[in-house]
């Protein structure tokens, strides 16, 4: 079943809102204080098709956008706009949820020049397993996750 189909799009939980279009998560990617950061080719974000495989977390200043690569592994991709409260607790609550679909491994890419976004991914548990082109390569397994005492 597509992920755009999921019977929880819409669905509110504790300031978490599962997203049922990309339309906010693409207006804080396309923000000026955000858009330099994750559109280095300068092109507005779209997520267009490649929606149909994603699940977007929302709260107010922004979420993530976790996008299915096989049946449990899913990229994730922060959007937040700057100076976004608590989000080691909006982290939290994404990757509790992601994992409680089942997701088995989850993969994000963070830009060398971004310290700040290297340290959150560190501090979530993920662990650089690759570089290139100017980025680093993180993975976080369910079992990593479950041991990791910033999840508890």
């Amino acid at each position: 079943q597509p992920l755009s189909r999921r019977p929880d799009r819409g669905f509110h939980r504790r300031g978490m809102k599962v997203s049922d279009s990309p339309d906010f998560l693409e207006s804080v990617a396309n923000d000026p204080r955000v858009f330099k950061y994750v559109s280095p080719e300068g092109k507005p974000v779209k997520f267009g098709d490649a929606w149909a495989s994603c699940i977007g977390l929302e709260w107010d200043e922004g979420g993530f956008v976790f996008q299915r690569h096989d049946p449990d592994t899913y990229e994730v991709h922060t959007l937040f706009l700057p100076r976004t409260p608590d989000t080691d607790g909006k982290a939290r609550e994404a990757l509790a949820y992601i994992f409680g679909l089942g997701a088995q491994t989850i993969l994000t890419q963070v830009a060398k020049d971004l310290p700040h976004v290297r340290r959150f991914a560190v501090r979530h548990g993920f662990q650089k397993f690759d570089e290139a082109d100017g980025n680093e390569f993180f993975v976080l397994t369910r079992k990593e996750w479950q041991g990791c005492p910033q999840q508890q």
